[in-house]
């Protein structure tokens, strides 16, 4: 829409930098644009997302075909690390018309509609504000895929000066957007009046634009979330709609869990907690560790301190959370009266040896003294005698001589898992979003040591048409049946490796056994695996009469990581689920207990002579509380973690559908899952999570006593 001139567009922009001097200042929020990034209107700045959050967007207006067209704007970011910030993007005109011809229910009246999939990323340069007062970064939008619509590079600088609450951009750009949008330089002026406003004008390198913003105040709203409006009143360019977005931003969850914490408001609780370790003896520390829920706890002593093993089934977002609640209780608890009563020579150190148990095999051990932790939970600095092994703890677990007394044993202790179970098809041809919801029910039987009995259950909830009709998807939606059952018997044997074997039935109709056997080393920075699986397929053919291939996986892999940068990269190659062959290279970044992948794939389909290419962008979220429900005999809790995942074909001319190459075996009770605390392990994740140890112990008593 067209309302004012060229020349009053300037004044505009002048009127706007005079009235800047005149408000008092206010810092510049970072806010998305109607793009796939953080800026103006249509043009980039140099911000980026804060590292932790994830954003969502809906709005109407994207430039397309000469000029401003009424496409609905789809967009999810997040931040990924300090300084990058990546995101997904869904630009569309229709939602379930089927935009191939000569397909099942085809609308001829809307086969010219536009429906468009793309990752963004955008990155700011470190150092850059330090040596020339301005921040600086570079992004794509659009990358990669067969079809390009917005296929934009950029460089872009910005500045904000201190007497007034502005933002000044200026950049270049390289882009396929329509009519040469951002396709040379651009520039933006962001004026924030109000700490909830903020005045836009802009040059998009073809045309000028106005706009404003309105949005919620930091740490305004619950959780710290921060919800937006944009509007633009003024386009000096063709326009069919005026572009409009609504956004909402907030933390992950568990992102500031390894933060510190201010301890004052727990002060006395802490206080009357420690002053347990006087006076309390083995039965009152027993007792307190069976009350929180922990199974399998056996205590010992010996020459040099107390032994404890537990085994955690409530903590299940992470494993850390458990064993900081469990030290922190065993440190109020653990004194001098105790030991000395234990017989324990070196009582006046007060040390402590925690065993971590999964299935009741002792996966990692924690040594301390419970003097150096009650003063880490009462003021916060790292206690320097706290120390994380993953190597021959079988070895240290046999001497510390438990004896056979147990208290709460965990064997035959049901957990009944539900979450959701999601099959579908983002942004193609045949629709926006098609897809088949189920809710999956899975019961997980701890037996014996390393034994367990694993069912589901899936029951179809709800499905889009082209699911339902299944002419489409044909077999691909759930069906109303018990889609898994296997048993499960995992050893820890010498040299850090643990091997699961696996036998029984997975996705309905394929029986057989899984082997994978992995290796970790102390630190938990490197991680090199196997697995071998030999499925026979029960229906030997689907519902249009195709094949179905036995599934024999054959895949190596090795996993890096870095809990330092928050970050793991991951190589797998051979045989995978449907036969195709090739290498899938992820990098992994954990923002708290939420993980954002993206893979890369090459393999080779059975039968075919050439490879084909994809990238896959997704995201695991943990689906349960903080602190689930005591683990009894049967105990009700979510799922550790839920995928979503969009993939795209690359390096090639067209963007077919995928046949599901590049798939393991992908059990959900695996090695990695099950006893890895989903590959977050070892010495130097623990040293990064000091603090995550000691909140967990801190929110236990706030929520508790």
């Amino acid at each position: 829409m067209k309302i004012l001139s060229y020349s009053k567009n300037t004044s505009l922009i002048a009127s706007l930098s005079v009235l800047a001097i005149a408000f008092n200042a206010y810092a510049v929020d970072n806010l998305m644009s109607s793009q796939s990034y953080t800026g103006a209107i249509i043009v980039p700045n140099a911000q980026v997302m804060d590292t932790g959050d994830i954003s969502y967007l809906y709005g109407q207006g994207v430039p397309y075909k000469g000029k401003t067209s009424e496409l609905d704007n789809i967009l999810f970011s997040v931040g990924l690390f300090d300084g990058f910030e990546a995101a997904g993007r869904i630009v569309t005109k229709t939602y379930d018309c089927h935009l191939y011809p000569n397909v099942p229910n085809y609308n001829p009246n809307c086969g010219n509609g536009m429906r468009d999939l793309s990752a963004s990323f955008k990155y700011q340069l470190p150092f850059v504000k330090d040596w020339t007062g301005f921040d600086f970064a570079i992004g794509v939008q659009d990358f990669g895929g067969a079809a390009s619509n917005f296929e934009t590079y950029y460089a872009v600088a910005d500045f904000e000066p201190d007497f007034v609450p502005a933002r000044f951009s200026a950049g270049y750009g390289k882009s396929e957007v329509s009519h040469g949008v951002l396709n040379g330089p651009f520039a933006s002026l962001e004026y924030q009046p109000l700490d909830f406003v903020q005045l836009i004008a802009e040059h998009d390198s073809n045309q000028f634009n106005a706009g404003l913003k309105v949005f919620t105040p930091e740490n305004y709203l619950p959780l710290d979330t921060q919800v937006s409006f944009q509007y633009q009143f003024y386009t000096s360019g063709n326009a069919d709609i005026d572009i409009w977005s609504v956004a909402a931003s907030a933390p992950l969850m568990g992102f500031s869990e390894s933060r510190r914490v201010n301890e004052l408001t727990l002060e006395d609780k802490i206080t009357v907690e420690q002053a347990h370790h006087k006076f309390a003896g083995v039965v009152q520390l027993k007792t307190a560790l069976v009350d929180e829920g922990f199974l399998n706890v056996r205590i010992s002593a010996d020459d040099i301190g107390l032994n404890v093993a537990l085994e955690n089934r409530r903590y299940n977002r992470n494993q850390v959370d458990g064993v900081g609640v469990a030290l922190g209780i065993i440190s109020s608890y653990v004194g001098e009266g105790m030991l000395q009563d234990l017989g324990v020579k070196s009582y006046q150190q007060q040390n402590i040896r925690l065993f971590n148990l999964v299935n009741d095999i002792p996966m990692m051990e924690v040594i301390t003294s419970a003097p150096c932790y009650r003063e880490f939970v009462k003021t916060g600095e790292p206690c320097k005698t706290l120390f994380v092994r993953t190597s021959d703890v079988k070895k240290s677990y046999a001497k510390a001589n438990f004896g056979e007394e147990v208290a709460r044993s965990g064997f035959g202790r049901t957990q009944v898992i539900v979450s959701p179970a999601l099959y579908h098809n983002t942004a193609t041809e045949y629709g926006v979003f098609d897809y088949s919801l189920a809710l999956a029910t899975n019961l997980y039987t701890p037996l014996w040591k390393g034994a367990a009995l694993d069912v589901r259950h899936v029951m179809p909830l709800a499905e889009s048409d082209d699911f339902e009709d299944g002419e489409i998807w044909g077999d691909n939606g759930f069906e109303n049946e018990v889609d898994r059952i296997l048993f499960h018997q995992t050893f820890l044997l010498p040299y850090n490796l643990t091997t699961q074997f696996s036998f029984g039935q997975v996705y309905g109709s394929f029986l057989g056994f899984l082997n994978e056997t992995q290796y970790a080393s102390n630190s938990g920075r490197h991680i090199l695996g196997a697995e071998y699986a030999n499925f026979s397929a029960q229906d030997k053919y689907d519902s249009r009469g195709k094949a179905i291939l036995d599934a024999t996986p054959i895949i190596g892999h090795y996993t890096y990581s870095r809990p330092d940068w928050n970050w793991q990269g991951k190589v797998q190659a051979g045989q995978f689920w449907k036969g195709d062959e090739g290498v899938r290279v992820t990098t992994s970044h954990w923002l708290g207990d939420v993980r954002v992948d993206a893979s890369y794939q090459t393999t080779k389909a059975v039968g075919s002579s050439e490879a084909e290419d994809f990238v896959t962008l997704s995201v695991a979220i943990p689906l349960t509380p903080w602190r689930d429900m005591s683990p009894d005999y049967v105990q009700l809790r979510g799922i550790d973690q839920f995928v979503y995942a969009v993939q795209t074909r690359v390096g090639d001319s067209h963007n077919n559908l995928g046949e599901g190459l590049g798939v393991d075996t992908g059990l959900q009770h695996n090695i990695e899952r099950q006893y890895f605390n989903r590959n977050r392990i070892g010495e130097s994740y623990y040293y990064e999570n000091r603090q995550r140890l000691r909140n967990a112990y801190l929110k236990y008593l706030e929520a508790v006593k």
